[in-house]
């Protein structure tokens, strides 16, 4: 077991940090045989040696002044403490503080400028996963500080009240953050200075490879965003990151969203940008087949529910599982399987009579079989090329990459087609609470297509929104495309209000799209004012004529 302030011997894969009154020891992963310590703090320092043999490291941690400084240890190797736990990705660190390890920038008289050395260490997640790095934003429009100490420094120029936000995050993008006010006074006779923000407009973009993969996948993300200096990702997956080009591991199966927002830090514009459905990840998986006699018995893997017997799931994780059937009237069958990819098992089972071994004078008690509550499940679906179209039981779900939410568990049909490729059906079973991916290989078709029986028209008017009938059946609002039009003349009439009604005659051919645009003429009528003033005018003229002729007969 590690202790503080001890030798610590680092190697292996795995992270630890240990406390014990103000000291802490921490061993991080980063790449490169580089050894750093906070030597030229005041009060600590390190010694460090390393075997260039063997690739580990050896540090002892000095004695400091002040007691509820912490001293801190930041080994950076190749490999990291054997002495800690496995990454169990549970949450973000249990807890975080901050504290100023000089005063600098509130001592008096003040003084600016003034450099203030930061410290937010942080204690592990509940599940043991330690702090691996950090975030800290000033709060004076600078760029902010991310990197694996959990230490820094940092000059401010202007006195003023300035809010610091700092975070820490687990090797699983799991992140706690808090906040805290630091003021720094104006010193005597200070003359303000005025300074702001220069205009920034940033650009969001970025790209990420390896995209698609067997979990769990490690994924480097770049950005190549313009004009901003913080950053924040959403990996898709509960995860984030403020790191400029982060890497991310994704765990599970799945389709993934990500989105990184570009700040510029001192004026607050951000621009972001979104992939959809960007990262793709699959398991292993092999065949298993399940028999029973007699049939219907259900099958649970792993205490989730997959179907009835007789059942093949040609999409079974790879490893070890537990496999469990049960029937109404006959004993609970149990056993345990390790799955190879791409390989099948195949297991019978003769289900015994729970009342075979029964006495005629006791008669058995009937115990209802125990069945674990069923979830719905998912379906993710990819294809090389992208584009396919996805039919699931006979529905069509649209076209990949696409997710099919809320899937009875079970074994469903699924088809994909596209257009000079073969179509791809199999039979695919999903479980309760689980995600089952669908990646087709699409086989191009040596079979010549079949000749178009029908051509598609596109209409597009001048305003848009008119609506577009063909032959006397309404088809949609422009701009819009009509497929499955038969060869020859067809009618289309289109609609606006304010606007007269337009009706011509087009030609479809088969397998062509015939576009069709024009502009409507707008119906003249006018204006309410005009109407009133002209009615108005009316009576008068009426009136006057009235009046002449009153005045006429009494003369």
């Amino acid at each position: 077991m590690l202790k503080p302030d001890r030798d610590l011997e680092s190697h292996g894969n795995k992270q630890q940090r240990l406390s014990s009154g103000g000291s802490f020891i921490y061993c991080t992963q980063l790449s490169g045989p580089v050894i750093a310590g906070p030597g030229n703090l005041p009060g600590r320092g390190t010694i460090s040696r390393e075997d260039t043999g063997t690739g580990y490291a050896m540090n002892r941690t000095l004695s400091y002044a002040t007691r509820w400084l912490p001293a801190v240890v930041l080994v950076m190797l190749a490999g990291v403490c054997a002495a800690g736990a496995a990454v169990t990705c549970d949450g973000p660190p249990e807890s975080q503080s901050l504290a100023f390890q000089t005063g600098a920038c509130n001592q008096s008289p003040a003084v600016v400028p003034c450099t203030e050395t930061f410290l937010f260490p942080a204690h592990p997640s509940p599940g043991g996963d330690p702090p691996t790095q950090y975030y800290l934003d000033f709060g004076d429009g600078q760029p902010p500080y991310y990197g694996f100490n959990d230490f820094t420094s940092h000059t401010y120029n202007y006195p003023g009240t300035y809010l610091l936000k700092y975070r820490a995050g687990t090797a699983c993008d799991r992140w706690i953050e808090g906040t805290h006010t630091l003021i720094v006074p104006e010193p005597p006779n200070y003359t303000p200075v005025l300074h702001g923000c220069p205009p920034a407009q940033p650009q969001a973009g970025f790209y990420g490879a390896p995209l698609t993969g067997i979990a769990p996948l490690t994924v480097q993300f770049t950005s190549t965003s313009s004009g901003a200096n913080a950053w924040h990702w959403d990996f898709g997956d509960g995860s984030t990151s403020p790191a400029q080009n982060p890497r991310h591991t994704y765990m599970t199966a799945g389709l993934y969203s990500v989105t990184l927002e570009a700040r510029d830090i001192c004026t607050g514009t951000v621009s972001t940008a979104t992939m959809s459905h960007y990262v793709t990840i699959t398991v292993p998986s092999g065949t298993l087949a399940v028999t029973t006699e007699p049939k219907g018995a259900s099958v649970f893997i792993d205490n989730a529910f997959r179907g009835v017997t007789p059942l093949t799931l040609e999409d079974t994780p790879s490893g070890y599982h537990v496999l469990r059937l049960t029937l109404a009237g006959y004993e609970d069958y149990t056993t345990s399987i390790t799955l190879d990819p791409e390989k099948t098992i195949l297991v019978r089972a003769n289900l015994l009579n729970s009342t075979a071994n029964a006495t005629t004078t006791t008669p058995a008690t009937p115990v209802p079989a125990t069945v674990a509550p069923q979830e719905n499940g998912s379906v993710a679906v990819t294809s090389v090329p992208n584009g396919a179209a996805v039919t699931f039981d006979g529905r069509y779900e649209g076209t990949t990459p696409v997710i099919i939410p809320d899937v009875l568990p079970g074994n469903h049909e699924i088809s994909l087609t596209y257009t000079g490729y073969e179509p791809y059906n199999r039979t695919i079973s999903v479980g309760s609470k689980q995600t089952t991916a669908v990646n087709a290989n699409l086989v191009v078709s040596t079979k010549p297509a079949p000749a178009p029986r029908t051509g598609s028209l596109t209409v597009i008017t001048d305003p848009a929104g008119a609506q577009v009938s063909v032959d006397g059946s309404l088809k949609g609002v422009s701009p819009a495309t009509i497929p499955g039009l038969s060869p020859g003349e067809h009618t289309v009439l289109l609609k606006l209000d304010d606007y007269y009604d337009l009706s011509t005659t087009v030609n479809i051919t088969a397998g062509q799209d015939q576009n069709y645009t024009t502009g409507l003429r707008k119906v003249m009528r006018p204006p309410a004012i005009e109407v009133v003033l002209a009615v108005l005018l009316l009576l008068i003229v009426i009136g006057a004529g009235f009046y002449r002729l009153v005045r006429k007969d009494e003369i």
